[in-house]
């Protein structure tokens, strides 16, 4: 972790963008998780669809895509690379295609867990854990406004 402390960035004339800005919060955000992440090899959005996988084996991708809030093509990547990584494996049902943790992926949710809790640690410590909670409201409600965006 950088000990260094950054100073505040200047308010630009695209401060007062939503888009501009929630994107600006998207990149700070996502380098602390793949950070974190990526200390066992790992991006946030592969943790996020492990967890799934392992609280819900034989969860199809299309609910994968559901409560990930992630289109279809980007669930049969992710899961691709959890494949190749031996966390997670398919299997047919017929037509159905559902998506097991191995035991590896088992076996790798005590790290993943702790990735999560300095994940939030970092927002807290930055943010204030009060602020944290109540823009991941406001946020996850804009999004189910917005329509996802899927």
């Amino acid at each position: 972790m950088n000990d260094v402390v950054q100073e505040e960035k200047a308010e630009t004339r695209f401060s007062a963008c939503l888009l501009f800005s929630a994107n600006a919060l998207a990149r700070a955000i996502t380098a602390i998780g793949d950070e974190e992440f990526g200390k066992f090899g790992m991006c946030y959005s592969h943790a996020y669809l492990l967890c799934e996988v392992v609280g819900q084996p034989g969860i199809s991708p299309s609910q994968l895509s559901e409560t990930l809030y992630l289109t279809p093509s980007t669930i049969t990547r992710l899961v691709e690379k959890l494949e190749q990584k031996q966390l997670v494996r398919r299997e047919s049902e017929g037509k159905k295609t559902l998506i097991y943790p191995t035991p590896e992926g088992e076996a790798i949710q005590p790290a993943i867990a702790q990735a999560w809790d300095r994940v939030g640690a970092r927002y807290s410590k930055a943010i204030g854990e009060n602020n944290i909670c109540q823009l991941t409201q406001q946020v996850f409600k804009a999004t189910q406004a917005l329509g996802e965006g899927l």
